[in-house]
C-alpha cells in the first residue's frame, strides 16, 4: 500500500510538470480598406492580429476581375498588419480576404471587395469658402469627415450656360481648403509660385458687381450658390464664410488657400432670396 500511494504520487508531480497546450490559432479583425477613387489608386488593406502563439506570416489574396488570385504578404507594426492591393481598371471588382498563419493553425478572415470607381462620395460636404474680385480667386472646403474627389464638380458663374471650371482628379480631403486663380490673375503672373492649370477658372470676378457663384456636383445638381444680387459696397478684400465652410458671408480680410478671418462684425447682404 505504502509503495502504491508514493507511485501514485510521482505520476501526479509528473503529470504538473506538462504545460496545457496553448491554443493555435490566431484571430483576424478590424478588417479595412482605402477607397480606390481611380484607376491610379492603390488600395491599402489593414488588419489586427492576435495569438497566443508565434504569428508566422499573414497574407493579403486577392482576385481582381477574372484574374488569378493573387498574393500579398502583409508587414507588421505590432499587432497591425497592412497590404496594398495594386491599382486596377475603372470598374473592376476586387475581392480579397486574409490569411494568418501560426505553427499550429491558420485563420481565414471573411471575403471582403470593392470596385474601383464606385465609391460613394458626399459631394454635399462642398462649399464655397472664399470669393474675392480684388485678387480674383476662390476657394472650395471640405467640411466632411471623408476625402472628396474633385472630378468633374463644376463652377458655373453668373448662371452661364458652360462651366467656367471643371475639376481635376484630385482628392479634396476633410478640412482642406482648394483654391483656384482666375486666368486674369494668372495671365497677369500674380497667382501664389507653383499654382497649378487645373486649378485655373476661365472668367474674371468682380469686387463690385452682383455676381454669381454655383458649385455643382459632376451629375449637374447644386451643391453651392453663392447669388449676391444687390451689392451694398465695393468688397474691401474678400467675402468669406466666418467660420469656415459653414458659417455665413461676411466682409473679411484675404486668406488664399488659408483659414478664414474670424471677424464676421461686417455681414455680406444682398443675397438672392
Amino acid at each position: 500500500m505504502k509503495k502504491l500511494i508514493i507511485s501514485l504520487a510521482a505520476v501526479l508531480a509528473l503529470s504538473a510538470c506538462v504545460k496545457d497546450a496553448l491554443y493555435p490559432y490566431p484571430s483576424v479583425a478590424d478588417v479595412k480598406n482605402t477607397v480606390a477613387y481611380y484607376d491610379t489608386d492603390d488600395v491599402t488593406v489593414t488588419t489586427t492580429i492576435s495569438a497566443l502563439v508565434d504569428i508566422q506570416e499573414v497574407n493579403l489574396v486577392y482576385t481582381a476581375g477574372s484574374a488569378a488570385a493573387k498574393t500579398v504578404k502583409m508587414t507588421a507594426s505590432g499587432k497591425t498588419y497592412t497590404g496594398v492591393i495594386p491599382a486596377q481598371p475603372m470598374g473592376t471588382e476586387v475581392k480579397y480576404f486574409i490569411e494568418a498563419l501560426t505553427a499550429g493553425g491558420k485563420t481565414t478572415s471573411a471575403t471582403a471587395s470593392y470596385k474601383v470607381g464606385e465609391a460613394p462620395v458626399d459631394y454635399t460636404k462642398l462649399k464655397l469658402n472664399e470669393l474675392n474680385g480684388n485678387d480674383k480667386f476662390i476657394e472650395i472646403i471640405n467640411t466632411g469627415k471623408d476625402p472628396v474627389t474633385m472630378k468633374d464638380v463644376t463652377i458655373f458663374k453668373d448662371s452661364g450656360a458652360e462651366a467656367t471650371w471643371t475639376g481635376p482628379a484630385t482628392l479634396l480631403q476633410p478640412g482642406a481648403i482648394l483654391l483656384l486663380y482666375s486666368e486674369d490673375v494668372t495671365a497677369a503672373g500674380k497667382a501664389q509660385e507653383g499654382y497649378d492649370e487645373a486649378l485655373v477658372f476661365h472668367s474674371g470676378l468682380s469686387a463690385k458687381k452682383a455676381v454669381r457663384i454655383q458649385l455643382k456636383d459632376p451629375a449637374g445638381n447644386d451643391v453651392d450658390d453663392f447669388n449676391l444680387v444687390t451689392v451694398a459696397k465695393t468688397a474691401p478684400a474678400s467675402y468669406s464664410r466666418v467660420p469656415d465652410g459653414t458659417g455665413k458671408w461676411c466682409y473679411t480680410d484675404a486668406t488664399p488657400g488659408a483659414k478664414n478671418a474670424t471677424d464676421a462684425s461686417d455681414p455680406v447682404t444682398g443675397f438672392a432670396q
